[in-house]
């Protein structure tokens, strides 16, 4: 290659180093919602950068929910949700959190763009000139949610948000879920994707309250679902076990069928059904559980079998 054509490359990459640092290349979708039966709110959200569940979406059982995103400004979040359960509006909200923005990291007001859900009064949305220069921008919002994105595929990301959100059946978490998952399937962001994460705050709060997180991953989006199903198996396997204490033992298996179909993939739920099925008095049961067990943590899996429980199934 001639020194020529180095110069023109070198010169190639500089521009394009410049015009990556002159302009804003953040991106990101996510959905707030609020459940008026559950009392329960919360958000999804996803993006081509690191653990976007850390600083982007927060929500409050009762009270509503917040997103903050392209350039984020944190405080947004807990100062957003104190506001609405003041009895603030949500386009209220979004006034005084962009009036107190004080430029955050070096970025302003125009490098927001910030949703807001109030549990009573209806959602907004800000979306600042930088923020509309991204590929694509835009919102979709309505009493019930609020649906935001820059950088996108176009439009029809935030349409398939909406209706897999509107026709999903089930608790909120998948509801929002499947909205993240329409989202992602229609292009998503534009650069890529890296970061998801789901947030759902409950009046019972923990175990039900809903936190996930994938930093950083090839497929966020997907692996943020297999963490949902993981989260209801988990749940699923509890009511099991206390129906079986309880001696319902045809729902124990009920329960028991459901969470193994959550929880396909991991170890800990064939391990409390190996464990829940020699209670069961149902050894052939037990024995598929720890099968599969052993194939998913073969060194677990050897701790686990020296245990007493197992000795009336170790010589079948």
């Amino acid at each position: 290659m001639s020194r020529q054509s180095l110069i023109k490359i070198k010169n190639g990459l500089h521009f394009i180093v410049l015009l990556c640092f002159s302009t804003h290349i953040n991106a990101t979708f996510s959905i707030i919602a609020c459940d008026a039966q559950t009392q329960a709110c919360g958000a999804a959200v996803a993006t081509n950068n690191l653990a976007v569940g850390a600083s982007v979406i927060y929500a409050k059982s009762g009270v509503g929910a917040v997103a903050s995103q392209f350039e984020t400004n944190p405080h947004y979040g807990l100062n957003g949700l104190a506001l609405l359960e003041s009895g603030q509006s949500a386009e209220f909200v979004i006034q005084d959190l962009l009036a107190h923005d004080n430029n955050f990291d070096g970025t302003g007001v125009e490098d927001r763009q910030l949703a807001v859900l109030s549990m009573k009064q209806g959602s907004a949305i800000h979306t600042g000139k930088h923020a509309k220069r991204a590929v694509w921008s835009g919102a979709i919002k309505s009493e019930q949610y609020s649906i935001q994105g820059n950088g996108l595929e176009g439009r029809k990301v935030l349409e398939a948000m909406e209706q897999a959100f509107s026709q999903t059946l089930g608790t909120l978490a998948e509801k929002l879920t499947a909205a993240l998952v329409a989202g992602q399937a229609q292009g998503g962001q534009s650069t890529g994707s890296m970061s998801a994460a789901l947030l759902v705050s409950t009046k019972q709060g923990y175990p039900h309250d809903i936190n996930l997180r994938v930093d950083a991953a090839d497929k966020p989006v997907q692996s943020l679902q297999t963490l949902l199903n993981f989260h209801y198996a988990r749940q699923m396997i509890i009511i099991a076990e206390r129906a079986e204490k309880q001696g319902e033992s045809e729902l124990a298996w009920q329960w028991l069928d459901r969470a193994l179909e959550r929880g396909a993939r991991w170890d800990r739920i064939h391990r409390r059904a190996a464990r829940l099925a020699i209670k069961l008095n149902n050894k052939s049961k037990a024995l598929d559980y720890l099968a599969t067990f052993q194939r998913l943590n073969p060194v677990w899996f050897v701790r686990e079998i020296a245990d007493p429980i197992y000795n009336s199934v170790k010589n079948t």
